[in-house]
């Protein structure tokens, strides 16, 4: 019995509008990656000492896409905020950390030490959490000690925060500017788009399989300043394995091959075919999410479509499996669709076609609004998170200091963070929701510092 193959099957052959940005497709041809797979021999290299393919190839990444420096990762953007977080502060040192991070981001604080400040979220009427660079310029004022400014862009939505007086702002005040890129791997070669770097950041990670045609797992990180160089990868060994996937490292390296020979002409007509179907929504009885966030200060990634439906997300996206194609997420009001130079142009377009087929429902849809304030503070992440801990009853948690993230999803921003206190308005949020969109919460409870 081979259960992981037949699963894995089962699930390959229709059109996916999720990641990884490979799309079940090899950019250069099929290969047998059991005959390539291999570890560190006088012919190959050493992922932390690099001399022959590896540097080169990282080299070349740099190069095109502006950066100092470029390192290989196998663990995913995880391991880049973690390096990223400890690159420039120290245990001890304050990091400023938006609200909608991803955990990977506090559990990089809980591993170097660092203090947590969070950085505030505003919401649309419909829902989307989004930054304000205002709000983040008045929390560096407010907080002069940080020694890291930790963003997150684009999100999930393909919602892109400008960065440029951001980084401006950050370096006048003596702090560095670090971004969780991880959905722009695609941006040096988007029409329209520029990666965190070149707008300034200190350094950035993107997971090449999210957006280009990588394997899942693989992801970059680009330094702006070469002489960072040294502490990173410092950092880099001490989160990934000594026995790097080889196989992984060539498909980032094809990846960036791929997309400078030709793959960029391809993306370009994918995001064409993405702005074509925008176009057909309202007639469809649909409408374009990004076209209701213009006034937020934001721009959007052309390749990223998300629909916003009248009958709920969830519907929507049941539909659109019936009909063969599986979508990257939803959420109470909206459908997401990941494109990349992988897909075909006319795939894309197809997308419409289907919508014919799937008249719009009215249905009635809640949007809880924003937490009033951040939960107040009794412990700093790490102290919590090494805390000694019990699981505790939902109904009994009411004042009691939680070790984990817990919240609701969508939108996926936690509601109460490690150290954090649990308030009656938190209590009665994850009471009220149903398991599926909880996160942090385990039968009914919530891990806490034990008395």
């Amino acid at each position: 019995m081979r259960p992981m193959y037949d699963m894995l099957l089962a699930a390959s052959g229709r059109q996916s509008c999720h990641m990884p940005g490979h799309k079940g497709k090899a950019p250069f041809g099929p290969v047998d990656m059991y005959a390539l797979d291999t570890t560190e021999l006088p012919l190959t290299d050493d992922l932390y000492a690099p001399e022959r393919g590896v540097a080169e190839a990282q080299r070349l990444y740099a190069k095109a896409v502006g950066a100092a420096r470029t390192l290989f990762l196998t663990n995913g953007s995880t391991t880049g905020n973690h390096v990223m977080l400890q690159l420039y502060a120290r245990e001890g040192d304050t990091v400023l950390l938006p609200r909608n991070a991803h955990m990977s981001a506090v559990n990089g604080c809980i591993m170097g030490g660092l203090k947590v400040r969070w950085l505030p979220v505003s919401m649309t009427e419909d829902g989307l959490c989004y930054m304000k660079e205002a709000d983040i310029i008045a929390a560096m004022d407010a907080h002069p000690e940080a020694k890291t400014v930790f963003l997150t862009r684009p999100d999930f939505y393909g919602c892109v925060l400008p960065l440029e007086r951001i980084a401006q702002a950050a370096h006048a005040r003596g702090m560095r500017l670090v971004v969780d890129e991880a959905h722009g791997a695609h941006f040096p070669w988007t029409e329209g788009m520029k990666s965190a770097g070149a707008c300034g950041a200190d350094a950035w990670v993107q997971s090449v399989h999210k957006t280009l045609p990588g394997l899942t797992g693989a992801a970059v990180l680009h330094l702006a300043h070469g002489e960072d160089h040294t502490r990173a990868l410092t950092l880099t060994r001490r989160e990934q394995s000594s026995s790097p996937n080889f196989v992984m490292l060539m498909s980032i390296d094809d990846a960036r091959a791929y997309m400078e020979e030709g793959g960029a002409d391809n993306l370009s007509a994918v995001a064409e075919a993405v702005t074509e179907v925008r176009g057909k929504l309202p007639a469809l009885g649909y409408r374009d999410a990004h076209e209701g966030w213009r006034d937020t200060g934001l721009a959007f990634d052309p390749t990223r479509l998300v629909i916003d439906a009248p009958q709920g997300g969830k519907a929507l996206a049941a539909a659109f499996r019936q009909h063969g194609v599986d979508a990257e997420m939803y959420d109470q009001r909206r459908v997401v669709f990941i494109m990349s130079a992988m897909d075909d142009p006319a795939d894309v377009r197809k997308l419409a076609t289907i919508l014919e087929e799937i008249p719009p429902a009215a249905a009635e849809i809640t949007v809880l609004p924003m937490l009033e304030s951040i939960p107040q503070r009794a412990l700093e992440v790490r102290e919590a998170a090494m805390a000694d801990c019990e699981r505790v009853p939902l109904q009994d948690c009411l004042g009691r200091i939680v070790t984990a993230s817990a919240g609701l999803y969508p939108p996926g921003i936690p509601l109460i963070c490690p150290g954090e206190v649990v308030s009656g308005e938190i209590l009665a949020r994850l009471m009220y929701a149903k398991n599926q969109e909880r996160f942090g919460v385990e039968g009914d409870t919530l891990l806490c510092v034990k008395l």
